[in-house]
């Protein structure tokens, strides 16, 4: 007896494609590229100039599809005034440092990326963040593997890899970076496939604020893991921050909570002084850092001296409003740079543009949660108008109730049966 395999495809069948999930799918690629090639990836350096183009051939047929299904994904009406401030902040930056037509173009395309984040539905848009954050957790799965293997001793194939202009050396294990500077170290700082720690541990802390409720997931626990091994002072700092503004926006037992978290903290943060008489990682690498004398965090490195006077002088000239020209130097960052090139006009551009885009999020306690984290993360490096920061923050201001979630599952099957 033979078996017969029907290969024909029936051209009706192409029509009983979910169009809704295509559509929700094609989006989350474009949001991936975006969210990792911004996040600095080393095998994504290559698309670095143009990832938005790329973006956008995902997002764009997404956005088409969406127009002829019962329930479309993009369906907000409220874009006009973020996108409106996102041109006028962009451009601007795009003006003040002489730009060539390239870069009008490269901000056209993130434009369009932004404009499809303000049209999507939040309720699908809580879906994406919790790709985001287990596609993340699946890739430091691996990283974290073999950065155990290296650190028991396997030998494991690599190479010499550098970026921006030689600032950074790395042997490169492609599961996971080890800069050259920590070659020799007992426990190298955890970085996965990112130029640096702080890169890493901010991204993890930041997609663990999409997630409140949700620690518990095996994803969840993977970021945290992964950020904890990366002794990123700032993840450290965004992390605490996380925790207690997730208690503020869920207030349930927020009193009881708020003792047992400091309580942790501190029996932490004394434990590591005291531990093998504070010969210890978390001591040396983090501690150590939030030592004050004269008046100044020894952790507090975000610019070099040099910048730091110059900076001061900036205050007092006419360039404080729309700023000056800034050698293209490495190892400089956080909010003084921000200002120091765009100046005060730069700033509020920027602050009306984070306000436009979160002012209609309906749990304001989320909104106001989402600002502070900015706020935070501007202050530690400047760089918020990255898809890697934005889309989280934005992605928290909006999120949903889990009942809204499971109701919109359920009309999603309806429609595909």
């Amino acid at each position: 007896m033979k078996l017969k395999i029907n290969t024909r495809i029936k051209v009706e069948d192409l029509f009983l494609l979910d169009k809704r999930w295509l559509a929700q799918m094609l989006f989350f690629v474009g949001v991936l590229i975006v969210y990792f090639t911004s996040m600095q990836t080393w095998f994504l350096w290559p698309i670095s100039s143009y990832m938005s183009v790329i973006a956008c051939v995902f997002i764009i047929p997404a956005m088409f599809l969406s127009k002829d299904i019962t329930r479309p994904c993009f369906v907000r009406k409220d874009f006009v005034l973020p996108i409106l401030a996102y041109l006028l902040l962009a451009y601007y930056q795009v003006v003040n440092n002489s730009s060539n037509f390239n870069a009008y173009i490269s901000t056209l395309f993130n434009a369009l990326v932004f404009f499809a984040l303000f049209r999507y539905d939040p309720v699908c848009l809580q879906k994406v963040s919790r790709m985001l954050a287990k596609t993340m957790a699946v890739l430091l799965i691996g990283s974290i593997t073999f950065f155990f293997l290296y650190l028991l001793g396997f030998p494991l194939p690599g190479s010499n890899l550098e970026y921006g202009d030689d600032f950074y050396s790395f042997t490169n294990y492609y599961w996971f970076l080890i800069d050259d500077r920590q070659l020799f170290a007992f426990f190298p700082r955890f970085q996965a496939v990112f130029p640096e720690p702080a890169y890493m541990g901010s991204a993890a802390a930041l997609l663990l604020q999409t997630q409140r409720g949700n620690w518990r997931k095996w994803y969840c626990i993977i970021l945290l893991i992964a950020l904890l091994i990366s002794f990123s002072l700032a993840g450290y700092i965004y992390l605490v921050a996380i925790i207690f503004t997730n208690l503020w926006i869920r207030g349930k037992r927020l009193f009881l909570k708020l003792i047992l978290s400091i309580s942790f903290l501190v029996a932490f943060v004394v434990g590591a002084f005291f531990y093998n008489n504070g010969d210890n990682l978390v001591h040396d690498l983090i501690l150590l850092r939030l030592e004050v004398e004269d008046g100044e965090m020894a952790g507090n490195n975000r610019v070099s001296t040099n910048f730091d006077a110059d900076y001061e002088n900036f205050w007092n000239s006419s360039d404080i409003f729309f700023g000056r020209e800034k050698e293209n130097e490495f190892g400089d960052s956080g909010y003084k740079v921000f200002i120091y090139t765009y100046g005060l006009v730069g700033l509020a551009l920027l602050v009306f543009f984070y306000v436009s885009a979160f002012y209609k999020a309906p749990n304001k306690r989320a909104m106001l949660s989402a600002l502070f984290l900015a706020a935070l993360v501007f202050a530690a490096d400047g760089f918020i108008l990255w898809f890697c920061r934005f889309i989280p923050f934005y992605c928290t201001a909006y999120q949903v109730d889990e009942k809204d979630m499971e109701q919109s599952n359920e009309e999603n099957e309806e429609e595909v049966s």
